[in-house]
């Protein structure tokens, strides 16, 4: 790999890292997403106390082997009532240094790829450059978060929207501006 594609990709992945931790950590862009509720205590204990698997769940949910029929039973009964989504976890082992070290590594192959696209393009502008790298921001927020969130109205999902094109336009420029081959 030459000098040139390592600093545009070192260069560009610490963008996108810096990008995420002040969209998740510093800002209150995604709050509404990790909104604190005074009763967790009382949710953890209750919690705790089921003995559940670890995994995500969505309730209310009709039991595995439903028939048809079944479902649609349920489907009727719990319209216009509660509903929600837990994943739950037995331990919380949130280890950050390992935890960024894959994150600043995956920001770097987002990069890496999106920059393997945009050198097929014959000439750009910093204008193009921006759009073009936005264009693939934009694909990945409507195949994730976008779709989840039509299923599952997913709060914060304009947070996620900003972040698929905040941090694509600025290296979207920086590539047409500096690293063009």
């Amino acid at each position: 790999m030459n000098k040139k594609i390592l600093v545009r990709t070192l260069l560009s992945g610490i963008v996108v890292f810096v990008w995420q931790f002040v969209s998740w950590a510093v800002s209150p862009l995604h709050q509404s997403s990790q909104s604190h509720t005074p009763k967790q205590d009382s949710i953890m204990q209750f919690l705790n106390s089921m003995n559940l698997e670890e995994g995500g769940y969505f309730m209310p949910m009709p039991k595995p082997g439903s028939t048809p029929e079944e479902y649609e039973k349920f489907a009727n009964e719990s319209e216009g009532k509660p509903w929600a989504q837990l994943i739950y976890h037995k331990n919380n082992r949130n280890d950050m240094s390992l935890n960024m070290i894959r994150g600043l590594l995956v920001d770097l192959l987002l990069v890496f790829l999106l920059f393997g696209l945009l050198d097929l393009i014959p000439a750009i502008s910093i204008l193009q450059g921006a759009l073009y790298a936005c264009t693939i921001g934009v694909i990945g927020f409507i195949y994730e978060p976008y779709t989840h969130y039509i299923w599952y109205q997913q709060p914060g999902i304009w947070s996620y929207l900003l972040d698929a094109i905040a941090p694509y336009a600025i290296i979207g420029a920086l590539y047409a501006k500096f690293w063009r081959k």
